[in-house]
């Protein structure tokens, strides 16, 4: 009859062990060891910090007692990958089939892990009448490589809500 060493039982931990690092590295560098990205977009206005150099963006909304008067819209596009990824453009699916860019400053750009890239520009009356219409039915950030990173739900839903406080009378009374 065979008897078990310590050397047996040593060699099986060690075989268990690496298979268990083995499955981890396919783990990490197969799953999560991958690009992804997510982005925003708001419409409201910036100004300066009274007394400052200092610039801020509201949300449309987001101040009781203002006018936006001059909106602009707010892109945030945050790198929540592991590795670096080069951001070519933004655009969008139309309703009916066709397409629409928008001209973002500071694209292209290579934004490394855990990077935030913003730009603020003026809103065009025509992007800001397509979101209030629903006549646009994607919109999308695309790298480098042609991978298109969709607007998230909640992406839309807050969109939407700036986009019909900005056309809503309660915005034009004040």
């Amino acid at each position: 009859m065979n008897e078990v060493s310590y050397s047996d039982i040593i060699s099986v931990f060690a075989l268990i062990t690496a298979i268990g690092a083995f499955a981890w590295n396919i783990i990490r560098d197969l799953v999560m060891d991958k690009v992804a990205v997510e982005f925003s977009i708001a419409f409201g206005e910036i100004g300066n910090i009274k007394d400052t150099r200092t610039a801020l963006f509201a949300p449309a909304g987001s101040l009781s007692d203002h006018k936006f008067d001059n909106p602009g819209v707010l892109l945030t596009i945050t790198n929540i990958g592991r590795r670096p990824i080069g951001l070519a453009s933004v655009g969008g699916k139309l309703r009916n089939g066709g397409k629409l860019f928008m001209a973002v400053d500071g694209l292209p750009k290579v934004v490394q892990p855990y990077e935030i890239f913003s730009s603020i520009s003026n809103a065009k009356q025509n992007f800001l009448e397509r979101i209030q219409k629903d006549e646009i039915c994607r919109l999308w950030v695309m790298d480098t490589k042609g991978r298109k990173w969709l607007l998230s739900a909640k992406g839309w839903e807050q969109l939407k809500e700036t986009a019909g406080y900005i056309a809503s009378e309660r915005h034009r009374a004040k």
